[in-house]
């Protein structure tokens, strides 16, 4: 009894060296995918980077400053904000205590939207646009 249960044995282990050799890419390809559904590719950041950040301030802080001449009202609400909004992305990737987030539409905007800006130009964004790249 012993004897033709070595020889499966043997056999189906030999079997098995041989179904590796041939099937090894296979096998690799299987692998791979039951290790990324098991452990997913961490997840791309939803936020901005901070030299896109930085772009987006400049360019929108232009507008902000210097509205072109018959710019409707409603559009320079909407640039500021804009401008509101990505000061505060900026105060949050730089770790900047922002309140003009939970602040409402008033003249108490103003003054805190220009603190902000000189917290964000202490912790190194650069706000103003070189003199070389203005047009």
């Amino acid at each position: 009894m012993a004897g033709p249960v070595a020889l499966l044995l043997c056999t189906l282990m030999l079997g098995a060296a041989v179904g590796l050799a041939l099937y090894q890419a296979e096998l690799g390809r299987v692998v791979r995918g039951v290790r990324t559904r098991l452990s997913p590719p961490p997840a791309r950041p939803s936020a901005p980077s901070i030299e896109q950040l930085a772009a987006s301030l400049r360019r929108v802080r232009r507008e902000v400053v210097s509205p072109v001449p018959g710019t409707p009202m409603a559009r320079r609400r909407g640039t500021v904000a804009a401008y509101d909004d990505l000061l505060a992305l900026a105060a949050r990737a730089l770790g900047v205590p922002d309140l003009l987030t939970g602040m409402r539409e008033g003249a108490d905007r103003d003054p805190e939207r220009l603190r902000l800006e000189h917290l964000l130009r202490d912790a190194g964004l650069v706000l103003d646009q070189p003199r070389s790249d203005r047009r």
